[in-house]
């Protein structure tokens, strides 16, 4: 367990600091996942179509400015201002729920959407899923048209016998070239299939010029690593209406990209996170951090300058597929708003995850 931050890590992240990357200046964006929008889907990714509109509801209710995810992801990460309140709104999957329950809504309102497609489900024509000729509608319409590969497959497990590159054209590559060919563009946005990632496929991505996706939790903010994006999960165990609420008015804790974490777990379980950003608008002892399945978890701080240093670690080995821990922390300047991060663990001993 690292006790201590290195001299040079010290050094990085203050001269990211000293660049302008302070809480105080960075944008701030907000990304809800949905999947099914359906009463007869499974309840873990499903959120109602009366859910739903309450979601939407609330979003007007808060007055969040709801903004197209491609342009709004890239002025974020160019350290730009977006309008107050800024959320995006996702669907993985391509279900034909979306089509038929989410996008009236939508519609009448004008806001903008990404659908996040797994091309194969489409050109098969499976019944939960859109049509090319509907995808097509909806492009008409302003909606973004994305990769979610071709397969769905847990991208960490290549078959046996082909290279991580090969495996990674095949079902990213192929799935952008389908999209493009019946759509006639994409967006070159990327969204990993059950949220799972790692460095090696980050940084597959980056080379690709894609930017991605997962289902870790936070907003994004100019610091966030630009192949490791967070999303609020939106349905399921994560539709209240109370929680959602808090988590459009959160605001990315500035963690330098350089600090994401692989979050395969190896030797060390629980493992350690350690993260060191700039705390002018945090107060420290506020910090709190939370484990899957555990609820709130020690902290150590450790202050530097304007740099906080936080290390965390779960008491309990993690034993469930996927896991992650929650830092939060409230705004000193903006009271009723916290900072958020979260970091993905993957356990590959579970096949099923």
């Amino acid at each position: 367990m690292m006790k201590y931050l290195s001299t040079s890590l010290w050094t990085l992240v203050s001269t990211i600091t000293l660049l302008g990357f302070s809480v105080g200046t960075q944008a701030d964006l907000v990304v809800l996942q949905y999947h099914h929008i359906a009463n007869d889907s499974p309840a873990v990714t499903s959120i109602s179509p009366d859910g739903f509109a309450k979601h939407m509801a609330l979003l007007e209710q808060e007055n969040m400015t709801v903004v197209d995810l491609n342009d709004a992801v890239r002025t974020v990460l160019a350290g730009e201002k977006l309008p107050e309140r800024a959320v995006a709104i996702t669907f993985d999957d391509a279900y034909l729920s979306i089509y038929e329950n989410a996008w009236p809504l939508l519609k009448e309102r004008k806001w903008p959407f990404t659908v996040f497609v797994n091309t194969q489900a489409v050109d098969e024509g499976h019944t939960v899923a859109m049509s090319w000729d509907q995808l097509r509608e909806l492009d008409r319409h302003g909606v973004r048209i994305a990769n979610h590969s071709v397969g769905h497959p847990y991208l960490l497990e290549p078959p046996q016998g082909m290279d991580n590159n090969d495996w990674l054209t095949q079902q990213i590559s192929q799935a952008e070239q389908r999209i493009e060919s019946e759509i006639g563009h994409s967006p070159r946005l990327f969204a990993y299939p059950y949220g799972e990632y790692n460095l090696a496929i980050a940084a597959w991505l980056k080379d690709n010029s894609y930017i991605a996706f997962g289902q870790q939790s936070g907003a994004i903010g100019s610091t966030s690593h630009p192949q490791i994006l967070p999303r609020y999960p939106a349905s399921g165990v994560y539709a209240s209406i109370d929680t959602l609420r808090t988590k459009l008015h959160s605001l990315a804790l500035p963690v330098p990209a350089e600090q994401v974490l692989n979050p395969i777990l190896q030797d060390e379980n629980p493992p350690t996170l350690s993260i060191t950003f700039n705390r002018d608008d945090i107060t420290p002892n506020l910090v709190q951090c939370y484990a899957s399945g555990e609820g709130e978890v020690a902290v150590r701080r450790q202050e530097k300058n304007q740099l906080l240093s936080l290390t965390v670690q779960a008491q309990n080995a993690i034993t469930a597929g996927r896991s992650r821990y929650n830092c939060t922390a409230p705004s000193r300047s903006q009271p009723g708003r916290f900072y958020w991060y979260s970091q993905l663990w993957i356990n590959m001993a579970v096949a099923n995850r």
